[in-house]
C-alpha cells in the first residue's frame, strides 16, 4: 500500500516536484499541466491526484515545505525576527532561497499570494510583538509596518532571483538590513 509515510510515496512526491521545476524552465508555469507532469514522470493521473489536488496545490505544498525548512534555520536563535536583525542569519535564509531559486522564482513571481500568506504566518508569534517592542502600539499601524516590510522584502528577493542572484547572500542581507534600520 502506498501511504504517505512510506518511501515510495515520498519518492513519487519528490519526482513530481522535480518534474514541475524542470518543466517550468522551458514552459511558463501557467501552462504546465498535470498531463505533462504525468507524461514526463511516467505516473498515472490518479497517482498525481493521490498527492495533490492540482498544480496550485502542488506549488502551495512545496512552498509550505520550503517555509518549514526556513523555520528550522531559526533554531538556536531567540526568535525568527533575528533573521531580520542580524546579517548572518538573514544571509543563511537568502542562501537557502538561492539554493532553491527555481522554486522561489515561481513562488514569488507567479504565486505571490501564497508567498505572502506563508510569510504572514510569522506575524502573530514573532513580528507583531517585535513591532510592539519598537513602540508601535496601534494594531493597524503595526500591520501597516509589517505589510510595508513584507512587500519590500519579497520584492527584493524576487528581483534578485530574476537578475540571476548576482550579489552574495551576505551582500543582499546587508542591503536589506541597511534599509530596514532606516524605516524602523
Amino acid at each position: 500500500m502506498n501511504i504517505k509515510n512510506n518511501q515510495r510515496y515520498k519518492d513519487t512526491e519528490s519526482l513530481i516536484q522535480k518534474t514541475l521545476l524542470d518543466l517550468a524552465k522551458t514552459t511558463d508555469i501557467r501552462h504546465v499541466t498535470i498531463r505533462a507532469i504525468c507524461d514526463r514522470t511516467g505516473i498515472n493521473r490518479s497517482t498525481f491526484y493521490s498527492h495533490y489536488l492540482d498544480i496550485n496545490d502542488l506549488v502551495d505544498k512545496m512552498g509550505r515545505s520550503m517555509m518549514q525548512d526556513i523555520a528550522t534555520l531559526f533554531k538556536g536563535s531567540n526568535s525568527p525576527m533575528d533573521f531580520f536583525l542580524t546579517e548572518e542569519l538573514l544571509a543563511k535564509m537568502i542562501s537557502y532561497v538561492r539554493e532553491h531559486r527555481d522554486f522561489f522564482d515561481i513562488y514569488l513571481n507567479h504565486y505571490r499570494r501564497s508567498a505572502d500568506e506563508s510569510f504572514s504566518l510569522l506575524w502573530e508569534d514573532w513580528i507583531h510583538p517585535y513591532i510592539r517592542s519598537l513602540g508601535v502600539s496601534n494594531d493597524s499601524e503595526s500591520w501597516y509596518h509589517f505589510t510595508f516590510f513584507k512587500a519590500g522584502f519579497l520584492a527584493v528577493l524576487s528581483q534578485w532571483i530574476q537578475n540571476g542572484c548576482p550579489e552574495s547572500p551576505e551582500t543582499l542581507a546587508h542591503i536589506i538590513l541597511k534599509r530596514l534600520h532606516q524605516i524602523l
